[in-house]
């Protein structure tokens, strides 16, 4: 009897400890990367730190937009060069759009709302470009009324929500002309309503973390731009209710830095709220970024370098 019974109490711990096993939310790393590149000089650079990238144990690579200089020719060869890149890197790639892709390209001859929809046919309507399948997004387009925005989508990985959502320098498109601003309006409505969508279930799954990708610098310290008060202001209001750590990771103003540049209407700094920019030209580097649910602050941060310029 007593044989029996030490046999039920080990089966029974084995069988907790199993469930605590596959409880557990491991922990992973990815790579995030952007306003690269903007010359030959640095495409050769990136694509040798892409390819130093993938003997890493990264899940995937992020790009928060600019994937040439402003001055460069906004063309489909330009396009097509770094979506094969893309395409070609083993893992998933998170992209979202910056404002030299589209919104400047009126600088080099070009029509942006035209780019725009070329940008959306290259890199996200054809799915075998950045492989988001495999980190099962949901794409806000899945709704009738914002087929458009293909580009504004979300993931879950190891309970730890990333949305992805399309705001882009140069004021987010807004005050450059009536067709820029119409084209703003839209896309400014269709991401509000995006975020708040998945605050709210945020807030109801009661996830461990969050990271919103942006490309643009949406200027936490002032908030004076018009084309980033609305996304601003449901930032600060999410923050009101949530209290974990929340990321926003975004490029624009190529200047590497984690801070916490976020303050309510009292000038409160929100302290599980943190701001990382990723390097930008002329500087060739990523930031490597540890996600662990298992620790308090969830995000951790090392810049990513080229061995050879170690």
């Amino acid at each position: 009897m007593k044989t029996k019974n030490c046999l039920g109490i080990l089966l029974i711990g084995l069988s907790a400890l199993g469930q605590a096993t596959s409880s557990t939310k491991p922990s992973f790393r990815f790579l995030a990367t952007g306003d690269l590149p903007y010359s030959q000089d640095q495409d050769k650079k990136y694509r040798q730190l892409l390819k130093q990238s993938e003997k890493e144990d990264f899940v995937f690579l992020m790009h928060v937009g600019d994937i040439k200089a402003k001055g460069v020719p906004c063309s489909n060869d330009e396009f097509h060069k770094i979506r094969d890149l893309f395409k070609s890197y083993p893992k998933p790639v998170v992209y979202t759009p910056g404002d030299n892709e589209w919104t400047d390209c009126h600088s080099v001859g070009s029509n942006p709302v035209e780019r725009l929809r070329k940008l959306r046919e290259l890199f996200f309507s054809d799915r075998t470009v950045l492989r988001l399948d495999q980190l099962n997004v949901e794409n806000q387009n899945r709704e009738s009324k914002f087929k458009r925005y293909i580009e504004n989508y979300r993931f879950s990985r190891s309970g730890i929500l990333f949305l992805v959502v399309h705001i882009v320098g140069s004021g987010n498109n807004y005050g450059t002309g009536p067709l820029a601003t119409d084209e703003f309006l839209e896309r400014n409505s269709a991401n509000m309503a995006f975020l708040e969508e998945s605050f709210a279930d945020a807030l109801i799954q009661d996830v461990p973390g969050i990271a919103i990708i942006i490309h643009a610098n949406p200027d936490f310290e002032k908030g004076s731009r018009k084309g980033f008060k609305d996304f601003l202001a449901i930032l600060r209001d999410f923050l009101s209710k949530y209290h974990k750590p929340v990321v926003c990771i975004h490029g624009d103003s190529h200047y590497y830095r984690i801070d916490k540049p976020f303050k309510d209407k009292s000038g409160k700094t929100y302290l599980n709220f943190t701001r990382m920019e990723v390097f930008g030209s002329p500087n060739v580097a990523g930031v490597a970024v540890l996600v662990d649910p298992a620790v308090p602050h969830v995000f951790s941060y090392q810049p990513y370098y080229l061995e050879s310029q170690q």
